[in-house]
């Protein structure tokens, strides 16, 4: 059991290193780059870095998802039986780290919807070239979506060092309590 639950541990850090340094290349490296290149070549570059990490990211979201579950679920049957003042702080952040994973996964959705719809735009912006009233209209839009797919991504980067940092101290109460 114990061989089994190590593994179980190792590949649920895996997926969290694979998330939030995804998340983080993605915004420190990936961001950055775009930024400086051709808003013509920007789409279809974005799009590729995003058909490439965004299997990553939702693959790590269903290993931490499977993971966690049975690391919760092996520490909370070793708490079961015990009687300690800690044993609700456990349990109080763990749903708070669970929380914070749940809008991790709402907030990629929702980046995922909002990148699509800046390719829309930009769809849009092609088939009409000689149009400039709606290009200007239609650029406005797109900039607008890029700021909120850029404030979404940051918030996601925090949450994910939240999930984290609120690992750390589950294991911190863990170890409490059984030491105890």
């Amino acid at each position: 059991m114990f061989v089994t639950i190590t593994f179980i541990r190792w590949l649920h850090l895996v997926g969290a290193a694979a998330l939030v340094g995804g998340m983080i290349l993605q915004l420190f490296v990936v961001s950055p780059l775009l930024s400086g290149i051709d808003p013509t070549l920007r789409g279809k570059i974005a799009k590729k870095a995003s058909d490439f990490y965004l299997p990553v990211f939702w693959v790590s979201m269903a290993l931490l998802i499977i993971t966690g579950a049975f690391v919760i679920f092996d520490r909370l049957v070793s708490l079961e039986n015990m009687v300690f003042p800690y044993k609700n702080s456990y349990e109080t952040f763990w749903l708070l780290k669970l929380s914070f994973v749940g809008a991790i996964g709402l907030l990629g959705i929702l980046i995922a919807r909002l990148s699509n719809e800046i390719r829309g735009v930009s769809q849009k912006q092609m088939s009409t070239p000689g149009d400039m009233a709606q290009n200007t209209v239609l650029e406005n839009r797109k900039g607008r979506l890029r700021q909120a797919v850029s404030l979404l991504r940051n918030l996601n980067v925090v949450l994910g060092i939240f999930v984290l940092l609120w690992a750390a101290v589950l294991q911190n109460i863990f170890g409490l309590l059984i030491l105890r």
